[in-house]
């Protein structure tokens, strides 16, 4: 098993109801090479911090954000999938569909629409990226 760190940079952009909204950061990620690719690393959301782990596999990935939200998002290129979001606002069921799955060694792109039982609520647009 290999294990080492290393700094990425997240972008997200978030379109929802006709609003644009974009994040950045960058991360220090703990990267386990076993069957798939296991990235681990804590994300800062406003005063929060939020523990990650992103499962890559050849044509998936996962993403597990554990502290003030809890939720385990499953992309598979041309699929629906469910999900939990938990916040103290309370526990969500989510569908997403991802539109592009991008697993590359260097850069990660996923472009997936989010949708609730009401329908359609945003557009969203998740890239990380090695830096150095």
């Amino acid at each position: 098993m290999d294990k080492k760190e290393t700094m990425y940079r997240i972008n997200q952009v978030v379109d929802m109801n006709g609003e644009r909204k974009r994040y950045e950061q960058t991360v220090t990620a703990e990267v386990l090479e076993r069957k798939d690719r296991y990235l681990r690393y804590t994300e800062q959301l406003d005063d929060y911090e939020i523990d990650v782990v992103m499962r890559v596999g050849d044509d998936f990935i996962k993403i597990q954000r554990r502290g003030i939200i809890n939720m385990n998002f499953h992309f598979q290129q041309g699929e629906t999938t469910d999900t939990f979001y938990e916040s103290p606002a309370g526990k969500h069921h989510f569908r997403i569909n991802t539109i592009v799955l991008d697993i590359g060694e260097v850069a990660i792109e996923i472009r997936y629409e989010l949708y609730d039982h009401n329908g359609k609520l945003g557009d969203y647009h998740y890239k990380i990226r090695k830096v150095g």
